[in-house]
């Protein structure tokens, strides 16, 4: 079951940081790929993976499925490594890949025809009932909780642990459930989730 970082965290960093200055590029992530590199190949997936998967979830198939349609799509990037023209577009690409596999899906479920174009198969989605179209904000702070996850690698284990408690879980910790689990006193709880984010905010703007 994905986790997905919750909004106020979101709301404290977005003003904090760009994400130009985290990672390498997507451009320059595809370019290690071809030559080979699995680790760059990790880190594609990884940025990706929940902006994938998000996508047929929202159109209403199980998550068996959408871990099939991940997989299909990393499969097919893999194939086509080197015939994408704009590197610097890959995420673009693999959207509409994720987007006509999903679609793909559901017209053998419910007997639609294919569509030609990624114009006509946006418009047959939206007439679908009972769907939440992925929307571009959405993308977006998938790209953005995948971020603040990397960075939180980056910080101390007891760090990790306090945000990852409060912020992450599908139910928050309390403050004592934290102050338990990390072997100290409830109101110090407070001063170290606000260094702790601290320390994150400055992570994201190196």
């Amino acid at each position: 079951m994905l986790k997905f970082v919750d909004s106020t965290i979101l709301e404290k960093l977005q003003t904090e940081f760009s994400a130009k200055n985290m990672e390498k590029s997507d451009a320059e992530l595809v370019k290690a790929c071809r030559q080979g590199n699995e680790t760059a190949w990790n880190e594609l997936v990884e940025r990706f993976q929940r902006l994938i998967f998000a996508i047929p979830r929202r159109a209403g198939l199980s998550e068996e499925q959408s871990a099939d349609i991940l997989q299909e799509v990393f499969l097919t990037l893999f194939e086509k490594l080197n015939e994408i023209e704009q590197p610097d577009k890959i995420r673009s690409w693999i959207v509409t890949t994720a987007k006509f596999k999903t679609w793909g899906l559901v017209r053998s479920e419910k007997g639609f025809y294919l569509s030609q174009t990624e114009e006509e198969m946006e418009q047959e989605m939206a007439n679908l009932p009972d769907k939440s179209p992925l929307a571009d904000d959405i993308l977006i702070e998938l790209e953005e909780q995948h971020l603040i996850r990397t960075a939180l690698k980056k910080l101390e284990e007891q760090c990790q642990k306090i945000l990852a408690m409060i912020y992450l879980q599908d139910n928050a910790a309390s403050y004592r459930e934290v102050a338990v689990e990390i072997g100290v006193g409830e109101t110090s709880i407070s001063p170290l989730r606000a260094r702790c984010l601290k320390k994150l905010a400055k992570i994201l703007t190196k």
